[in-house]
């Protein structure tokens, strides 16, 4: 794990996302936005995030992010992967110490993930991890 951190999305264990998902997806998207999207953008969003392996877990969760954080209806396949939960190791924790004082500890939350204890400042996202 590098102080960059690592997307916990990438780690929730979840079934791969269903085609019927995507369906749904794209009509509440075209419904929101008020616009049709062709089936070759369509086609190529689901390609990439089934290629990239995502489950149904971090698809609802981008989705949802997508739907408050992204106002205009012309959008890229690359907004789609601009969602990320980050966590860290206990260097970055050190660092994050170091620089801004024992205070910080409040604003850090603190999980363990198959056995290894991460870092992230508190934003909302709970993780369905093990909070220590």
């Amino acid at each position: 794990m590098t102080l960059n951190g690592i997307d916990a999305l990438d780690l929730i264990e979840s079934d791969p996302v269903q085609p019927a998902t995507f369906t749904k997806a794209i009509a509440i998207l075209q419904a929101n936005y008020g616009t049709e999207y062709s089936q070759e953008k369509v086609a190529v969003l689901f390609d990439t995030i089934r290629g990239e392996n995502w489950g149904e877990e971090r698809f609802q969760r981008t989705f949802k992010w997508f739907l408050k954080n992204k106002p205009f209806p012309a959008w890229t396949i690359a907004d789609w992967f601009s969602f990320s939960v980050k966590v860290y190791p206990y260097s970055w924790y050190l660092e994050q110490v170091s620089k801004s004082g024992g205070g910080v500890n409040k604003q850090i939350e603190t999980y363990r993930i198959d056995g290894v204890t991460v870092f992230r400042y508190a934003d909302g996202q709970e993780l369905p991890f093990e909070k220590v």
